[in-house]
């Protein structure tokens, strides 16, 4: 499992700051596709800390689990997320990085002769993360990562059918659609809330928080405690609360951001005046606060 890095939060501040403005009817400025793909480089690498975090979290948990049991199995040693499903993700992120780098080609004077090349280039690298997405649904313990695939395999569908329009815009249009399911997708994979909709976040609680919690419970009403061990047991518990609580904030932003990432792709595909400055400015203040967390959360978990 890859190692996390910290957040960057100059580019994040300054990126996702910004305001995305579409200027003019029907056009895209060079500035609002920088920004875009500045902000997907930025959600990409807040994913990357935001999975690998809850990796570390489950491995710890299934390695003290190990720990109790008679004997020492590969199979007791679990993480969740796999680091394939990470890299999975990776590699999804990184297609909608390149696509949102490759809108600028359709800027330039040269739009119509550069894009042909660029147009081809993003329709192999979506076939090959759509391949690698749907291989990775075949392996144990990784999500079903099949609709996702689909809606890769769509987006370079789209692309290929619209490359003769060669413009920004017409080209964002063509696969808007294909671009918010991804996105829309990758947010449910997170999971709108830890107890009831399905995703990593209620995976999380019910494999590490619930059980760690019931645990302590369970140690807090034995009649033999003192009360000084029952407010060691007390002050453990709160401890607990607040690493659920720091963890589940930094999935919870991580989903925002991508909804948000969605809305800013919209905002190129309508080719109207807009600006979303206001999404952006609390993704930048979410990722900060998101640091805030992830160092925290470190902190406690290497103790």
């Amino acid at each position: 499992m890859k190692k996390s890095k910290s957040f960057p939060i100059a580019l994040c501040l300054t990126a996702l700051g910004l305001v995305l403005t579409v200027y003019g009817c029907k056009t895209i400025n060079s500035t609002s596709v920088a920004n875009f793909a500045a902000s997907v480089a930025a959600v990409k690498t807040q994913a990357d800390d935001a999975l690998n975090s809850a990796s570390t979290l489950t491995l710890n948990e299934s390695i003290a689990y190990a720990a109790m049991q008679p004997t020492l199995q590969e199979a007791n040693f679990i993480e969740t997320p796999t680091a394939d499903t990470i890299s999975q993700w990776d590699n999804a992120l990184s297609a909608m990085e390149t696509y949102a780098q490759n809108l600028s080609t359709l800027l330039s004077p040269n739009a119509a002769n550069n894009f042909d090349v660029a147009a081809t280039n993003l329709f192999n690298q979506f076939n090959q993360t759509a391949s690698a997405l749907n291989s990775a649904s075949k392996n144990p313990g990784s999500p079903d990562f099949t609709l996702l695939a689909t809606a890769f395999t769509q987006v370079a569908g789209a692309i290929i059918q619209a490359k003769e329009e060669a413009t920004a815009v017409k080209i964002a249009a063509a696969t808007d659609a294909s671009i918010t399911n991804i996105c829309n997708l990758l947010a449910n994979e997170i999971g709108a809330d830890r107890l009831t909709a399905p995703g990593l976040r209620k995976t999380l609680n019910e494999t590490v928080w619930s059980t760690d919690l019931a645990q302590l419970n369970v140690e807090f009403l034995n009649t033999n405690n003192t009360p000084v061990e029952k407010l060691t047991i007390s002050q453990q518990y709160a401890a607990l609360l607040a690493k659920r609580d720091a963890e589940d904030q930094i999935l919870a932003s991580l989903r925002h951001s991508l909804l948000l990432l969605s809305d800013a792709h919209h905002t190129l595909a309508q080719g109207q005046p807009a600006s979303i400055q206001a999404d952006l400015n609390v993704v930048a203040s979410e990722i900060q606060h998101s640091r805030e967390l992830y160092s925290q959360f470190s902190s406690i978990t290497n103790k």
